[in-house]
């Protein structure tokens, strides 16, 4: 999933939260929040497989179940020493989309091999064979209809969560 697929179901998983909870707008901090728990593992894991070479792919170390509730333990124990629950919530609530926007693909397609990043290290890490970077992804990236109504609907949700906090707290 691209990087707008991720913040957008983040985005999308959070406002449905938050309305069936009625917990009224957040803040734009905390949209800042999870909008940065929705890249997160691919910001960790990416980096470190495809330019330092530490990782065996871009999808083990922070896509891993594991890691995610390691960062959980360590964000609440942080959030609550400085009063940021509700940052730390939606940071932790983009990061676990993130896992499930990539791990649920697989299972539907019934290919359980390309979803074991999920429980990295204690299953083997996935062989996808070599691993496009950045800039060639950016350049085979195919400008069709569909990626036009994701990137217009994730600027919509972005424009509409900013207008909503900004009355909601003025």
């Amino acid at each position: 999933m691209w990087p707008w697929g991720h913040l957008l179901f983040g985005a999308l998983a959070y406002f449905g939260y938050r309305r069936m909870r009625q917990l009224g707008i957040s803040r734009v901090g905390v949209g800042l929040s999870l909008t940065l728990g929705t890249q997160f593992p691919d910001l960790v894991d990416k980096p470190l497989a495809w330019y330092v070479g530490v990782l065996p792919n871009g999808r083990s170390l922070a896509h891993s179940i594991f890691t995610f509730f390691l960062v959980a333990i360590v964000l609440t124990r942080i959030g609550r020493r400085v009063d940021r629950d509700e940052a730390v919530f939606a940071f932790l609530f983009g990061y676990f989309t993130h896992i499930v926007g990539d791990v649920v693909p697989p299972l539907l397609d019934g290919d359980l091999y390309y979803a074991t990043f999920f429980l990295w290290p204690a299953l083997p890490a996935v062989d996808y064979g070599t691993e496009l970077t950045l800039l060639p992804r950016l350049q085979a990236l195919d400008p069709s209809p569909a990626l036009f109504v994701q990137l217009g609907l994730l600027t919509l949700v972005a424009i509409g969560w900013y207008l909503r906090a900004r009355t909601a707290h003025s």
